[in-house]
């Protein structure tokens, strides 16, 4: 399992603003991957793909307010 953290700057935050933060990526080598940004303001995405093919994103803004919960099958 590898993971990579950096941070990022200048990147609109689901809340629309302008904002730096974190991003954490992390793989197992045999296909699951997630991606993690933290932005300044609070904001969080969240992305991952599965062994499968199938993928999930979430996108909760600096409220708490989950504003995107989505999961896509693979073949």
């Amino acid at each position: 399992m590898t993971s990579t953290a950096k941070r990022f700057e200048a990147m609109t935050a689901p809340c629309g603003r302008v904002q730096d933060g974190d991003e954490l990526v992390t793989e197992d080598l045999q296909g699951l991957a997630t991606r993690d940004l933290r932005f300044a303001c609070g904001c969080q995405t969240h992305h991952e793909e599965f062994h499968d093919g199938s993928v999930h994103n979430q996108v909760v803004n600096h409220h708490g307010r989950v504003v995107l919960d989505e999961e896509l099958r693979g073949e």
